[in-house]
């Protein structure tokens, strides 16, 4: 029988390779290849947005190795998308960069998820307002995507993921026994 954690660590695994997917259609494809980068982008969030439920329906088993790591395939969406920008030319190549250097060297200063999650938002905006003007049925789809997504998701996101959000910038800087 195949647990739910199996399930969740390959739908993990699997976003990791459409990141790989994203970025190699902005060295390849270009601005040409956007509909088939959302849709790419589209089925990570829809691995990001299972995995997670699926794992917690298998509490008995252990946490496990993919499953520690599930903020790396995360972050690798996150900088794939940058990189798909940047590569099929909608941002230059110092600003993406640029913008990189600069949220690396934060992340590494901060350590923080929630900086993490902030990081990732320009990109992702740039890339869900590019759908919208120049890939409108991948762009409608991203948009009903999102709308299920918080639907499903509805109760623990007012309650548990935006405060956390919150909780964490404001400790941007503090000492960590300040954070408690």
């Amino acid at each position: 029988m195949i647990r739910a954690k199996t399930i969740a660590d390959t739908l993990t695994i699997a976003r990791v390779f459409l990141a790989l997917l994203i970025l190699w259609l902005g060295v390849t494809g270009g601005s040409e290849a956007l509909p088939a980068a959302m849709t790419a982008l589209i089925f990570a969030w829809a691995t990001d947005l299972l995995d997670g439920p699926l794992a917690r329906r298998d509490p008995s088993a252990p946490q496990t190795w993919v499953g520690e790591r599930d903020l790396y395939a995360d972050v690798s969406v996150g900088l794939s998308v940058l990189g798909y920008l940047t590569f099929a030319g909608f941002i230059r190549l110092w600003a993406g960069i640029a913008y990189l250097a600069i949220c690396v060297a934060l992340l590494l200063q901060f350590r923080s998820v929630h900086l993490g999650w902030l990081v990732q938002a320009p990109p992702y905006l740039m890339m869900f307002v590019l759908a919208l003007r120049q890939a409108p049925l991948q762009g409608g789809i991203a948009v009903a995507w999102m709308l299920l997504g918080v639907i499903l998701t509805w109760p623990r996101f007012p309650k548990e993921t935006i405060p956390a959000f919150l909780r964490g910038m404001r400790a941007l800087g503090r000492p960590a026994d300040q954070d408690r």
